[in-house]
Order: structure tokens, then sequence, then C-alpha cells
């Protein structure tokens, strides 16, 4: 058979059942999900259709969530294929655009199926038989799932697609989905992993085995004492903060046990730096291994001399770094280099490192089961958990793969057991209408063909098919379950026990500045009544049920299992087959028409002039482009308006203390007002759009643009190297856009092409060269 025949021709190593039933489908013609572990092979499913493609002499799209994903998988076909057959699209870089093969991000092929600014649709899918989704189970990110959605729902039903994805719950539901929305489909699914996984806990100073030979938690984890509540007005006791792991003697065992190399999962920036510092000097490694490393970063070195002054080098030729995305896009490029040649043991990185570039190892550590979000502290989800410990065990190198999870006195074994044992999360529908969705639709079909298309979303279709899918019908049996009570004796309200203790400590707070206060009689009836309230709600938290309740720490994970899962069914809409999203559509629609880009649900040359636009806030910015607010302004200016109108809020900028020039701060006021007029139309119309102008970037954009060194840059601003570059690019992807898009007045397309010879140089040109070599 012919199938047997390129088998054998293109893959000279055994194939598993489950590569082998995907690749009977792609060369029968039907588009396929392939759902399989982290490490498992699914990249060889994708070489499959790239080859057969090759063979037929047509052309086949690579796309991935990530630019340093695209750019690993340019470089490895590159060598598989050769230079001249693939070429790379990542927005702001091209290469060999016309190749037979491309690869490139998501949004990239998203919107090339919108087709403005790009060529019209035929002309950019020309040729093209098949695409491959890398990571197709992003469909799951709360902000960018909606690019896949839409990439799914745009492509024509004669391209053949080839979805990857990590397991997920419901993977018959999106076979269902795709077969619906773009023809038949095949669903093969994997739970196989090549290189098994050992899972041991860490407490102390010393792990052991999670779970015992018969699969259940061993009895020793069972007599971890759970997290109790604070007995009276008691600072929590020492002890408790002492339980903390150090990470050095975690290191030292993994070292010991021969568990390197390994990455370690900390959930913030500076923890990640400070664990690597108190590593260092705890390796004991051979004397070849040093030398090659050593060999390795001195030849790095001399062709990137710039790299030298890193405050990292010196734990770079120990073999720990750190990977997360303040650094240099040079520097995680070393790291991420010297990793996957085997010769960095520890790398502490945040979780951005778990969906990113291919950087497997041995042993993944994660340090707790717990992280912060902008609505608080939350447990990780089975998804986040599993991605972050499919990171274990290098295929071909390992016959063992190990997760080992550090002890926190704030968390569970038990619920760290569960985490262990948890199948992946049920794919969400993520998908959202924008402005850019809108316009771009609009420029190429009529009304009543956008709402076929909008309603084609994941979600609608969950809505309308047996009651939401078989996610759906998991959660809810699910939450079921989690509302039964957990408590031993009476129950208690967990809710209203955690805020009388967070009232409390807020009135003990307050008692304690009034104390440092001058003595009048005022203050001292105001501290008499704090302590009175005090006392009152102290009184209530002992008189609680769940004062001092074995099952508290358990039953604080359950409430958060049951208010996640409630909050998914509310927004998958399991009781009615009624969505949102067409309603969405049309009130972008009414606030585009009052501003003049849409004049009878066809766009105007403001509305061309956006829908080729890509970028946040970009109907700010094209309000502030069309009112002339920019042309006043020099190109240094030109850059520092924008980079405060394409960027995102950072926490670090708010120590800033540096002041725009005065013509900026003017622009930057007329910005706030035409945004906060914007703000107020979009309320009128129920529109949740964020417009947003963050003024501190300006000054730091100005001083780049204007010729102040890096360092400057670096001790003016006090932001870490690869925040600034990732704010520059931003300005600087956008300058590159004015430059070219329809309906942009002259006078500033000009000044946007000499934006770029202005911010592309020293670090940020060796940065963004790091990032696309």
């Amino acid at each position: 058979m012919e199938i047997d025949r390129k088998l054998a021709e293109w893959f000279p190593f055994p194939l598993d059942d489950f590569q082998i039933s995907a690749m009977n489908s792609i060369e029968d013609g039907s588009s396929v999900i392939v759902c399989a572990p982290t490490g498992s092979g699914k990249t060889a499913v994708a070489e499959f259709a790239v080859r057969r493609v090759l063979e037929e002499g047509r052309r086949c799209f690579y796309t991935t969530p990530l630019k340093a994903l695209s750019n690993q998988k340019f470089h490895d076909f590159r060598e598989q294929f050769g230079e001249n057959v693939v070429g790379l699209l990542t927005g702001d870089v091209s290469v060999n655009r016309s190749a037979p093969v491309v690869v490139m991000t998501t949004e990239v092929y998203r919107n090339m199926l919108y087709g403005t600014s790009l060529g019209e649709v035929e002309r950019n899918l020309y040729g093209v038989q098949a695409v491959v989704l890398d990571e197709c189970h992003y469909m799951n990110d709360p902000e960018r799932g909606t690019v896949w959605e839409e990439s799914i729902i745009y492509s024509p039903e004669e391209v053949q697609l080839i979805a990857l994805s990590a397991t997920v719950a419901n993977a018959d539901d999106l076979r269902a989905w795709f077969e619906h929305t773009h023809g038949d489909t095949d669903l093969v699914i994997s739970y196989h992993r090549p290189v098994p996984l050992r899972h041991y806990y860490f407490r102390g100073q010393r792990s052991d085995l999670l779970f015992g030979k018969d699969g259940k938690l061993q009895e020793r984890w069972k007599k971890v004492a759970m997290p109790t509540a604070r007995k009276g007005f008691r600072k929590r006791p020492k002890a408790e903060s002492e339980e903390l792991a150090r990470p050095e003697d975690v290191v030292v065992e993994l070292d010991r046990e021969d568990m390197l190399p390994a990455i370690y999962f900390v959930f913030s920036r500076k923890g990640c730096e400070s664990s690597m510092e108190r590593c260092r000097g705890k390796l004991i490694e051979n004397k070849e291994l040093r030398d090659e490393r050593e060999a390795q970063i001195d030849a790095i070195l001399k062709d990137s001399p710039s790299l030298a002054q890193n405050s990292h080098l010196p734990a770079l030729y120990e073999g720990l770094a750190v990977h997360h995305a303040g650094l240099l896009p040079a520097w995680k490029s070393v790291v991420e280099r010297l990793f996957q040649k085997g010769l960095i043991q520890v790398v502490f990185a945040t979780e951005t490192l778990a969906a990113g570039i291919n950087m497997p190892a041995r042993t993944t550590v994660i340090s707790c089961i717990s992280k912060y979000t902008g609505d608080g502290h939350r447990l990780l989800t089975a998804s986040e958990f599993l991605q972050m410990s499919g990171r274990a065990g290098r295929r071909g190198m390992d016959k063992q793969g190990y997760v080992m999870t550090i002890h926190h006195p704030k968390e569970t074994v038990t619920a760290v057991a569960k985490l262990a044992r948890s199948e992946a999360d049920p794919l969400d529908s993520n998908f959202r209408p924008g402005y850019g969705m809108v316009l771009n639709l609009l420029h190429r079909h009529s009304l009543e063909s956008c709402r076929q298309l909008v309603e084609q979303s994941f979600g609608k279709f969950l809505a309308e098919h047996r009651g939401g899918g078989q996610g759906v019908r998991q959660a809810q049996d699910l939450l079921k379950e989690l509302s039964q009570p957990l408590c031993p004796g009476e129950p208690g309200d967990l809710t209203e026990y955690r805020k009388a203790n967070e009232r409390e400590d807020s009135l003990r707070r307050q008692v304690q500045g009034l104390s440092r206060a001058p003595r009048h009689d005022s203050v001292r009836y105001e501290i008499l009544r704090l302590k009175a309230d005090r006392e009152r709600i102290h009184r209530r938290i002992l008189d609680s049920p769940c004062n001092n309740c074995p099952k508290m720490a358990p039953c604080a994970e359950q409430h958060h299992r049951r208010r996640d899962l409630e909050q998914w069914l509310k927004r998958t809409g399991s009781a009615s087959t009624d969505t949102p999203y067409w309603g969405q559509f049309l009130s972008l629609c009414e606030v585009l028409h009052r501003l003049g880009y849409l004049e009878e649900y066809r766009t105007t040359y403001k509305g061309e002039a956006a829908a080729a636009i890509r970028a946040s806030n970009t109907i700010l910015l094209c309000e502030v482009i069309f009112d002339g607010l920019l042309e006043r302004l020099t190109v240094p200016e030109i850059a520092a308006v924008l980079t405060c109108l394409v960027n995102e809020d950072m926490r670090a900028l708010e120590q800033l203390r540096l002041r725009p020039t005065r013509a900026v701060a003017e622009v930057l006021g007329d910005c706030k007002t035409i945004a906060a007029e914007l703000e107020r139309l979009q309320r009128r119309h129920r529109v949740d759009v964020p417009t947003q102008v963050i003024s501190a970037y300006a000054p730091l954009a100005y001083q780049w643009a204007d010729g102040c060194t890096w360092d400057e840059l670096l001790e003016a601003s006090k932001l870490e190297s690869g925040d600034l570059i990732r704010a520059l690019r931003r300005t600087l992807d956008i300058s590159r856009q004015l430059s070219f898009v329809p309906g942009i007045p002259a006078g500033l397309s000009e000044k946007a092409r000499q934006i770029e010879p202005l911010l592309l140089r020293e670090e940020l040109r060796d940065s963004l060269s790091a990032m696309d070599a």
C-alpha cells in the first residue's frame, strides 16, 4: 500500500498506534484532531502531513500559538526539508512567504483569512492543501482562544485541518464541532506516555513517592497536618513559615538521586531569581560536562559580547539559569539552546515555559499548587498541572520522568494528589467578537453571512447540542459532587468566616495605625470603638463551625473548584441555546456606525483603515490618528504616544517618576479625553473593550527614540529588559503598519517610516534578531 511505503520511507523508527491512525486519516484526505499527552510524538503526525503535501506539489501552513515556537519550528523544518522549502510569518518577520511550507503564528493565519491588508484570501491560500493547528488546546485561553475558533470557522472547506492538542476532557465535542463547521473530521486519542511519570512529594529536607504501589496516597503523607485556623489574636507561629522547603535542598536531592536536568516552576520572577542564587555552589558535576558548557558559553559570548555583562552569567557557568518574560530575549535564547543540549542542570522558570518551546527535562519541580491571578490566589487547574508535569521525561533519553511537588503549609497533600490524578479540563469556548472581527467580516460579507459565521462558534455548538455537550455533562456531575458539605458537624459558611478574619485583620491594622497618632480624646474614642468591633467579630470567628475545623483546607479547595465550575457552566450556557455572540457583534456595529467606521453595515474609508490594523486599542488609536493629533509631533514624540496606546499597564510603571515632553503630555491629555468619550459610548451600547492610555510609557519611548543608551533607559525606568523590549517591539510593529495601511494621512505614514531606524538599534535590534534566529 502507498501509505506503508510512505511510513517506511519517511520514518526510520517505530511509530505508535495513534500516530499511524492519524496518518491514515490524513492520507484519506480527512481533517483530523490528535489529542495526546505532551511529549508523546504528535509532531510526527504533522511531519507526515507536510511530507505528503510536498510530495503532491502543494502547499502547507503550520501554525503555532507563540512566535518562539514558530521560530523553533521554522529552523527545525529548514533542516529537514531545505531552506528554500520553508518560510516564516510572525507578524513582524517575513521570510520566503511564498514557500511550499510556511510556519506562522495562529493570529497571522486568522488575519490571512480576514483577507485585508495581506491581500485576498484566494491569493493568500493559493495552493494550500493542509493547515496544521499546533497546540489547539489554546482554544481554552481566555484572551486568545477566540483566534483558534475564528481560524477554524473561516478556513475554506477544501483545506485539510490537522489539529494537535494536549488531552482534553471533551475531545468528542471538539470533533463534532469540527465536523459541523468544516466537514469530515476524524478523532485520534492517546493517553499513553512513552516515558511514564512518577510523582514525588518533598517536605522538610527530603522527598518520597506520593503514591504507593497500590496507586493510593502513601500513609506517611496522610499524616501530614492540615493547615488550621488562627486561634485568638496570636500571630502565626514561625515554625509554620519554616516548613517551606528550601530550593537548594530540593536541587541537592535531585542531583544526588540522578534526577537532573530539571525545570523548577516558580510563580514569580523574583522567586525564580532568588531560587537560582540560593542554589549556586550546590551541584556536583563531572569535569566533562562543565568543560563542554564553558566552551559553549565562551563561543556564544564571542559572537554576542554584550551578553557578558548579564548578571546571571556566573550562575550559567554553574549549570543554573532562570527563564521568564522579564529577561532579554537574546539571553532567553541562550538558556533555551544550552538546556536543549543538556548543558544546564536546573532552569527556574515561571509557568509560561510550560506552554512554550520544546524544552523537555528529566524532572519537573512544582513549587506550589496555587498561584496569584488578578482575582487573588487560586489552585492550579488540572490542565495547568498536566502542562507543567508533562515537561518531564525525555523521549528516547529517559526511561522514567519525575514530577516533584513541594510541600506548602497552606496547601494539603490531598489536593496535590487530586491534581496528579486529575484528567484534563474540558475545552471551553472563548469566542469573543471584537472591532477587528466586525470590520473585517463586513468588509467582505453581508450582515446575514456574518451572522451565519458568528453562530458557528464552539460555544453556540455546545449550547445547541446535547445540553451543552460531553464536557458540560461531566461538569454538572462534578458540581453535584462538590456541593456535598465536608463539615464533620454543623455546616459552616467558609466565605463568611474568611470575610470575618479579613475584617478582623483590617481592624487590627487600623488600631495599630491610630496608636501611633497623638492621643487626643477623639483618637482614644476611635481606638476603643475599633477594639470593640474587633472583639465582636472575634467572637463570631470563635463561634463559627469553621474555626479550627480539620476540613477547612479541603473545604476551601472544594469551594474554589465549585465556583470555577459554576462560572464555566454559566459561560457555556448549558441551560439555553442562546449565546451572546451575535448580540455583541451588533453592539460593536452600533459603536462603529456612530464613529463613522460603518455605513449601512459596510466599511467606510475609516473602517478599511481600522480593519487593516492589528493592535490592541484599534479604535482608540484610529480616533487619535484621524483627529490629526499625531501629525504635529516630531518622530520621537509620535513613537512616545504610540507606545502609550498599544501597550498594557504594568505594576512596575507605578514607581516611574519620569515625565514626558510638554507636546507629548498635551497630546496624551487629548488621547485620554477621546478614550473617555469612547468609553461612555461603549457603555451606552453595552460594549466592554478596554480604552486605556498608559502615559508612563511616553518618556521611556521618547528617550530611546531620541538616542539614549540602553543602560541609561534601564536605569531611568527600573524595568526589566524583557518588559522594555516587549513594549518597544509593539511600538515598532504599529509604526510599520501605519507606514502602509491604506487611508492613513500621508504625512503620518512618512513619519511612521522614520520611527523604525530610531528604535531598531543596539539591544532592541540584537534581541529581535535573537528571537528570530
